[in-house]
């Protein structure tokens, strides 16, 4: 009887975890599309620190507004009202804004990454490899503010996940512009429109992908995406918490966590991460 009783308990528990192991959810995948902003090339620091929780499918060059690079052939670039074309200032057209000469910002982050990557997996060894993180990594659409003229490899990464059969969303961070996300939408349209299959792919596509942006930084979700594809979920996300303004956002007692001594002393005096940070 009692081995009888001791096989029952060791089914039962073996039952129990698998149902635990089935339930358990799977990771959010994740496409990460920025410019080189300081406050976005913190939250990347940020995002792979906690690259555990994600299934990590993009690490994208993306531009702005604020942020193009020009295509290097002297094309230049213009739209009205935006901080080259304010208050008297007219600076523009020019061949690129605001983006330095040989930047790799994205690459620069997930360097920093290896070099923690030793001590990160001693505390969670689910942590992805550096070269896992570097074979994502993707130039978008980066030669013009709100430009979706052309595919790029970013875009095509995009597309080829949002139209793949994996289930669940998409998670399509818009840290910079959505021109590479924009694109990648115009691709599948101008793509399948008019084919018997394009209902069954623009339902797909429209409930897979999810944007998480803060704001519309190229205008290509207002001018392109929301008229296009309006059943696709989009997400304002706070622009204050860890960007520019954010001691004006917490609480008065939390202040001194945003301050240059506290960040140096508990975030850029440590490790290669901390190093990389920017306050």
């Amino acid at each position: 009887m009692r081995r009888k009783l001791s096989a029952c308990l060791v089914a039962s528990l073996a039952l129990v975890a698998g149902g635990a192991a089935a339930q358990t959810p799977a990771k959010p995948r994740v496409v990460v599309t920025t410019d080189p902003e300081l406050d976005d090339s913190n939250s990347l620091l940020r995002y792979l620190l906690n690259s555990t929780d994600f299934q990590t499918e993009g690490l994208i060059y993306a531009s702005s507004q604020f942020h193009w690079k020009g295509d290097g052939k002297g094309t230049t670039w213009f739209v009205a009202g935006r901080e080259y074309d304010r208050n008297g200032r007219k600076v523009c057209p020019c061949t690129h804004w605001r983006w330095g000469e040989g930047e790799r910002f994205v690459d620069d982050a997930v360097e920093a990454y290896e070099k923690a990557y030793p001590n990160l997996k001693v505390h969670d060894p689910r942590y992805p490899t550096p070269a896992v993180l570097k074979s994502k990594i993707r130039w978008g659409n980066v030669e013009f503010d709100g430009d979706m003229s052309k595919e790029t490899d970013g875009s095509k990464l995009i597309e080829q996940l949002l139209l793949d059969d994996k289930p669940g969303p998409i998670y399509l961070l818009a840290w910079g512009g959505q021109s590479t996300i924009g694109r990648a939408l115009k691709s599948i349209k101008d793509r399948y429109e008019g084919r018997p299959e394009w209902p069954t792919i623009r339902a797909k596509v429209s409930k897979k992908a999810i944007i998480q942006a803060f704001g519309d930084q190229d205008n290509v979700y207002e001018k392109y995406i929301k008229p296009n594809w309006p059943e696709i979920e989009f997400r304002q996300m706070s622009t204050q918490t860890y960007g520019y303004g954010a001691r004006n956002a917490v609480q008065p007692e939390d202040r001194l966590y945003l301050t240059a001594d506290w960040m140096r002393q508990n975030v850029s005096s440590r490790g290669p991460i901390g190093a990389h940070y920017r306050v």
